[in-house]
């Protein structure tokens, strides 16, 4: 796991993406801008190409052997003041390959700056001078890194479900219905459902995926966030159903735990607060024996 990047890292990194062509540049054209860029002695060239691959770990240069071309997000970032774009690409290269420190330092109440390694907090002192502004840039990056975590996992899980109504059309002899399964959620996340599938009986199912992680049993309660749009969609629709998806953190398998309707978790969806509030997403719990095992296809 690469180290956070030092103020002089970012700065020539900066320098760097300022001197790669907008249409590309090849290595060659590159090392001689680097060796002679008028950096008033701040930066040697293996300084700026240390730049380059920082540039490159943060995903805003593309490479190969033959060209570097920096993305559209790179050429935006190099035309802001210095001080802006060191900041944005310390968060971008932190949010792009996060290193392990950040999981144990940002907590919901704040960080816990006894898990970051002393090297790592100096350069983000060097980085950030601004106590609040520095804890803040972290609680962002750890949101940024867990929410990107969660659609991972959801997005895993739905590709279980799908496989899973394949599984049960084909070993039907299906394998005609097994073709019309798909993963809406792809096309849109408003829709209140992600896996649309039919059954031999001729419903067609829309289906709310929730993916968790734990170790299975019975008496396990399953937990998850339920927007306002899947609740109100599951309530008017009989052919909704949540199906709950476990990855196991020994195995890493996926299985899944079972499903229910809107109205299994309708009474613990909360209330609007006040004319000028409404609710938009709650966390439900649900005790496993009260889901229906297996899939609501043919059910």
């Amino acid at each position: 796991m690469a180290d956070t990047p030092t103020a002089y890292e970012l700065s020539a990194a900066i320098v760097a993406s300022r001197l790669i062509d907008g249409a590309g540049s090849t290595p060659a054209a590159l090392e001689a801008s680097y060796t002679s860029a008028a950096t008033g002695g701040l930066y040697r060239a293996d300084d700026l190409s240390r730049g380059q691959a920082l540039l490159q770990r943060a995903g805003l240069v593309e490479a190969s052997e033959e060209w570097y071309t920096p993305s559209r997000e790179c050429v935006l970032l190099r035309e802001l003041p210095d001080d802006v774009a060191a900041e944005i690409l310390l968060q971008l290269v932190l949010s792009s390959d996060p290193p392990l420190w950040l999981f144990a330092a940002v907590k919901e109440n704040g960080i816990r700056w006894e898990n970051v390694p002393e090297r790592d907090e100096a350069s983000l002192r060097q980085s950030i001078e601004d106590a609040d502004r520095r804890e803040a840039l972290l609680l962002n990056l750890g949101r940024t890194v867990d929410e990107r975590a969660r659609s991972e996992l959801g997005e895993a899980g739905e590709q279980h479900v799908v496989a899973e109504c394949r599984s049960h059309l084909i070993q039907r002899g299906r394998d005609d219905l097994a073709r019309e399964v798909r993963q809406v959620s792809r096309l849109s996340d408003q829709l209140g459902y992600d896996v649309t599938s039919p059954d031999t009986a001729g419903r067609r199912h829309r289906i709310e995926v929730k993916t968790t992680t734990g170790v299975g049993g019975r008496d396990s309660a399953v937990s998850f966030y339920i927007s306002r749009n899947e609740a109100m969609v599951g309530q008017g629709d009989s052919c909704w159903a949540l199906v709950a998806v476990r990855k196991d953190i020994v195995t890493g398998e996926f299985e899944i735990v079972g499903w229910c309707h809107a109205d299994a978790f309708a009474q613990a969806l909360p209330s609007d607060p006040t004319d000028w509030g409404r609710w938009s997403s709650s966390r439900i719990s649900m005790q496993e024996q009260l889901l229906c095992s297996g899939l609501p296809l043919d059910a």
